[in-house]
């Protein structure tokens, strides 16, 4: 006591905060301690709530496809080996043959247009007061005449 007694009030109240301050941290630190201890056990009780112990598909059916997936593999491969053997060319199939027919057919069509202008016009020529129906057959003739060079160009681009 003698020491008690031998202190000064402010004394003993520096004293007295030092211990709440390290009580206040000795307090913080379990409680952080505790809130992860709670944490980590909760969240290991939840996966293992979660955790399904049987699997989603059973064994039988899972070894059933891996024999389907087998076969599809191999039916594959046969597949492409049969692709490998058709080496057909764009002048080897009837496509060229069929290409070069409707090329030269449009040609005809705007040879014919070309005919049926001529004639026509000399229609037009012996019969009075035409003009006005051959301005307007000549612009028919026209565009199925453009419509068919169109075709032709792109029947000629796919070569």
């Amino acid at each position: 006591m003698s020491e008690a007694e031998q202190l000064s009030d402010e004394q003993r109240l520096s004293l007295l905060e030092g211990k709440v301050g390290k009580n206040r941290t000795v307090i913080t630190i379990v409680a952080i301690t505790m809130v992860i201890i709670l944490s980590v056990s909760f969240t290991v009780l939840l996966l293992k709530l979660l955790r399904a112990d049987s699997p989603y598909v059973t064994t039988a059916a899972f070894e059933e496809q891996k024999v389907v997936i087998q076969t599809l593999r191999t039916e594959l491969e046969k597949q492409k080996s049969k692709v490998s053997t058709l080496t057909l060319t764009y002048q080897q199939s009837e496509v060229a043959t069929f290409q070069q027919t409707m090329i030269e057919q449009e040609q005809s069509y705007q040879a014919f247009f070309a005919t049926l202008k001529l004639g026509m016009f000399d229609l037009a020529k012996m019969v009075q007061g035409s003009r006005t129906w051959l301005d307007v057959y000549n612009e028919k003739i026209d565009d199925a005449k453009y419509l068919s060079q169109q075709r032709e160009k792109k029947l000629q681009r796919l070569k």
